[in-house]
């Protein structure tokens, strides 16, 4: 690097910041600025010389942005945008006309892109100069498209028209990137690089030729490029998209335009409100409630602060609120940042909400109760459980000023349809087909919980559990531990039976103990083995056993009745969980009272009889409010606990287990966290929120940030975390790409004989490569959204599965493909909307499908869903077909790409077969899919539409906008 004087480096570097200060970038991103400066804009403002690296250091160092010690330089770690609650932002009432994505779909039904972008577009696409672009199958906003049949040439004409008064040399013709699909041609040559002089009033057409033996969406760029006489230059450009799909895609098309969500900003409105009737209580509480449960509202100033966005002054509400979002997490804060963190989630839960209220809606009377049709009720979308409560009022009254609105409680919710109880006001009002308004809720019971949980965990001296740096070094036994294995398999996994032994010795406390399972490790199994070793050893342990979900919590009491009576174990249900849903083998031992038809929560003195509660990380709340004597429990167990936020987690520890202290507690204060960092964490709704710290669990920040958790050269260390390294689930090649990309190569596959169930279609004739079971089948589809939905579906992939779950389905015990079950199948996909039209397609539209007798079995369902589950044979269908919608992804923790952990647990759910269904082009962006799809190509695993590494078409676009005339 040349060197520079002590002067002229402070020149350049002051120039530098004196730039910064001209463009009011100074409080701004630093990176943004070198970008604008390596753009040129430097050269045109201050008519110097680019700035050398020299300067550009110099001016970091006067600004704060970096420092130099010795030869080493350290640089500000640059913050992330974050899009903060944006449903608040006015609706935008003049909006732009669109560019489209790749997938070209009409404005109707296309997702918005960036205004800047938009505007280019509207400007490639305008008429110039009298010039204009035209063809029979245009549609809105310069796109033209034409629906082709596979293997029939279709030819098209496009007509350059000169309606002005000026002649015009039309240089050329030529698509932004080539696709063996289409062809132009015309007959002066002008698409082979012939310049034709065009007067006024001259048209000369361009034929535009399709042929595909692919179903699919495929779309071109058109570029015209025209010279007036004066030399001035300008193009004006078109988007030629052929759509070739077969009758089920069209079928399962868009139903109707889709219209984007925008918040209603309606007036302020003085609203009455006439209380509802809430169910008989279904529950008996004789539970001890002696610490309150507080209301833990959020500030209203908060909620004005993130509607106003960010600020700069210093002395900002929203600088201040930064500060110590920004502020590493430490005991001293514990309390204060989780208390924002969880006002930030509940102000974007209160926007979100909205998307689901209702206008025009009826209902039907059932007895006393009115029955309301929600859609989406029973996939969560909204969440609606007994006990609930949600708002109506009259759509006739919806202008009235005071609005009255009718409280409902839910009593009951089966499928689609929710009973609800509302005041005798509004039952004497009701008559058929009357029309209401719906406002939805959400129950904020988790969130005071967890408000509590940060509060006591300060407040009872739990930083040793949650910021540990050391082990006390006693052991709970007083000489070698050997225990009678219940599992006797855990005794050959040495990582297995190493957890399971330093469990029981407890010598990591006060410090956390820590399983990371892996995929397919068994991680649930070593909690349940340590459990059951903890209940044997210990006759006065007391054991409070949990997880984020209900299905989780239930499997860890099925697991351990299989070896413990029921005597001893009590799971806990929550008053909302339907007793439907409820294994019946661990009906027994569940709080529900079978004469009373009701779940029952007993006192503390009735629980003592009990050494293992098993609840959820929330209902454990209720543990907590009974306020039992300290030390009272001596193990604390959380599964799952990579999927729950951290305040969550502490529910079941704050108020219900005392950190170890060799004098007062030296035979308690065992914390035990099972999980995986690298699947899914907790979901969230505030993007501020997720991005500083909310989305991060327990387990994963004590394995990223604390030195106890960390691993060296030498692996974890064993005393505080082991890592579980045999994989028992999938077949080595299904395992080969995770295991390389997210856990460092070191997990290994338990080898099986010809029999086992991971090599059952290893010889199946549609695998591309025999041997390999995985297939990765190429599809170029078209990103779709319909009706009010947010949400991508992609009919071409739909296609696709279908086909290959009627081979599977079909050939039972044929052609190499064993018999198999609808049951023993899973299908996963991204977004929700394409959930819903693959279970369309397989149980209405599909004539084979629908009629196989167990076909509902076959479970279709987001990433989420099978997150810890697993089956014979999954497949996976990744949607997206359009990288401009990456940032949309990744700000709102959708779809695969810009997500690595979606798509390790995606990967991992299969045991024998892998199917993935996408657009290669797209998914190669990402470094993750990229090395996947180059490890199925170089296996011979690949298979589908033609894949040649390449630029996807809107990058190219959006290069190509940035770059043309487009002068009028």
């Amino acid at each position: 690097m040349p060197r520079f004087s002590v002067a002229e480096a402070r020149r350049c570097g002051e120039q530098f910041v004196q730039f910064l200060r001209d463009t009011g970038r100074e409080q701004e991103n630093r990176r943004d600025a070198l970008r604008t400066i390596y753009g040129g804009e430097f050269r045109a403002r201050t008519d110097t010389k680019m700035p050398s690296f020299s300067c550009i250091l110099y001016a970091l160092r006067v600004s704060h942005q970096a420092q130099v010690h010795g030869e080493s330089v350290h640089f500000k770690k640059g913050k992330k945008r974050v899009v903060v609650a944006d449903q608040y932002r006015r609706p935008r009432t003049n909006v732009e006309t669109s560019a489209p994505a790749a997938s070209g779909q009409q404005p109707s039904t296309g997702p918005q892109v960036s205004p800047s972008r938009a505007k280019k577009w509207a400007e490639f696409i305008r008429g110039k100069h009298g010039v204009e672009i035209v063809s029979e199958h245009d549609r809105a906003n310069g796109q033209i498209r034409f629906d082709v049949t596979l293997g029939q040439p279709r030819t098209v004409t496009i007509q350059v028209k000169n309606q002005g008064t000026e002649a015009v040399r039309l240089r050329n013709c030529h698509s932004l990137r080539r696709l063996r699909e289409f062809s132009f041609l015309d007959q002066h040559g002008v698409t082979q690089g012939e310049p034709l002089l065009l007067p006024p009033g001259g048209t000369h057409p361009i034929q535009v030729r399709c042929l595909t033996k692919y179903n699919g969406f495929f779309r071109a760029v058109v570029v015209f490029d025209f010279a007036k006489e004066s030399g001035e230059f300008f193009s004006i450009g078109r988007s030629v998209a052929a759509i070739a799909q077969s009758q089920l895609a069209k079928e399962l098309g868009p139903t109707s335009s889709f219209e984007p969500y925008q918040a209603n900003l309606q007036r302020p409105v003085t609203v009455i409100t006439e209380e509802g009737v809430p169910p008989v209580s279904s529950l008996k509480n004789e539970l001890e409630k002696e610490i309150p449960l507080n209301t833990y509202p959020y500030p209203k100033s908060l909620k004005e602060t993130i509607k106003l966005g960010p600020k700069t002054d210093p002395a900002s509400s929203w600088v201040k609120m930064l500060s110590l979002l920004e502020a590493p997490l430490h005991a001293g804060n514990y309390q204060q940042k989780f208390q924002l963190l969880l006002h930030l989630e509940e102000i974007q839960m209160e926007v979100d909400i909205r998307r689901y209220d209702m206008q025009e809606v009826t209902m039907v009377q059932d007895r006393e109760l009115l029955v309301l049709d929600v859609p989406g009720v029973a996939e969560n979308r909204p969440s609606v459980l007994r006990g609930d409560h949600l708002f109506v009022s009259l759509s006739s009254e919806r202008d009235s000023s005071p609005l009255v609105q009718y409280k409902g409680y839910v009593h009951d919710v089966e499928l689609e349809k929710v009973r609800l109880g509302f005041s005798s006001k509004l039952k004497s009002k009701f008559v058929n087909k009357l029309k209401f308004d719906v406002t939805f809720t959400f129950s904020r019971l988790p969130l005071q919980v967890q408000h509590r949980a940060a509060a006591l965990s300060m407040q009872q001296g739990l930083a040793s559990l949650l910021f540990p740096s050391a082990s006390c070094n006693k052991p709970l036994t007083s000489g070698p531990c050997q225990p009678r294995w219940f599992d006797s398999k855990l005794q050959k996994n040495e990582e297995q039976r190493r957890a399971v032994m330093n469990i029981v010795t407890g010598m990591s406390r006060p410090a956390p103990y820590l399983i990371f399972g892996p995929p397919g490790t068994g991680k649930t199994v070593t909690l349940v083995e340590a459990i059951k070793q903890v209940w044997s050893c210990f006759k006065d342990a007391r054991i409070l056993a949990c997880a984020p979900s209900n299905s989780a919590a239930d499997l860890l009491c099925q697991r351990l009745i299989t070896d413990i009576a029921p005597r001893y174990v009590y799971r806990i249900m929550a008053s909302s969980r339907s007793y439907r849903e409820v294994p019946t083998e661990i009906r027994p031992c569940c709080n529900r009272d079978d004469e009373q038809d009701c779940y029952v929560y007993p006192s503390k003195e009735f629980l003592g009889r009990y050494q293992i509660i098993i609840t959820t990380l929330v209902t454990a709340g209720r543990l907590a409010s009974a306020n039992f004597p300290p030390r009272y429990f001596s193990h604390v167990f959380i599964d799952e606990c990579g999927h729950a936020v951290e305040p969550e987690s502490v529910v079941a520890i704050a108020g219900l287990l005392t950190a170890m202290d060799p004098e007062s507690n030296p035979k308690g204060g065992q914390l035990v966290l099972a999980g995986d960092p690298q699947q899914l964490g907790p979901v969230l709704r505030s993007p501020l929120a997720t991005e500083h710290g909310l989305g991060t669990s327990l387990l994963e920040r004590l394995m990223l940030h604390n030195a106890l958790y960390k691993k060296s050269s030498d692996g974890y260390n064993s005393q505080f975390v082991t890592k579980l390294l045999w994989n028992y689930r999938s077949h080595e090649a299904i395992l080969r790409i995770p295991n390389e990309l997210f856990y460092d190569s070191e997990l290994k596959a338990c080898e099986g004989d010809e029999f086992d169930i991971r090599n059952f279609y290893c010889a199946w004739d549609e695998l591309p490569k025999k041997g390999f079971p995985i297939i990765f089948h190429g599809v170029c589809g078209e990103d779709q959204r319909e009706a009010k939905s947010p949400s991508f579906f992609n009919t071409a992939e739909i296609e696709i599965l279908v086909q290959y779950l009627k081979k599977l389905l079909q050939s039972q015990g044929k052609r190499g493909c064993p018999t198999i079950s609808p049951k023993e199948i899973g299908i996963i996909a991204p977004y929700r909307k394409q959930v819903e039209k693959i279970q369309k397609a397989i149980t209405t539209h599909d004539p084979v499908l629908r009629a196989l007798p167990d076909i509902r079995k076959l479970k279709v369902g987001s990433v989420e869903e099978f997150q810890g589950q697993e089956r014979r044979v999954i497949l996976i269908s990744t949607v997206r077909s359009c990288s401009e919608y990456f940032q949309l992804d990744q700000t709102f923790n959708l779809g695969f790409l810009k997500n690595p952990k979606r798509l390790n647990v995606a990967l991992t759910r299969a045991k024998a077969l892998l199917i993935v269904v996408g657009n290669p082009v797209v998914l190669s962006t990402d470094p993750h899919w990229h090395r996947f799809l180059r490890y199925c190509k170089e296996k011979g695993g690949y298979t589908g539409y033609p894949f040649e590494e390449e630029t996807p078409e809107e990058d190219s676009l959006a290069a190509h906008l940035n770059s043309l005339h487009l002068s009028t």
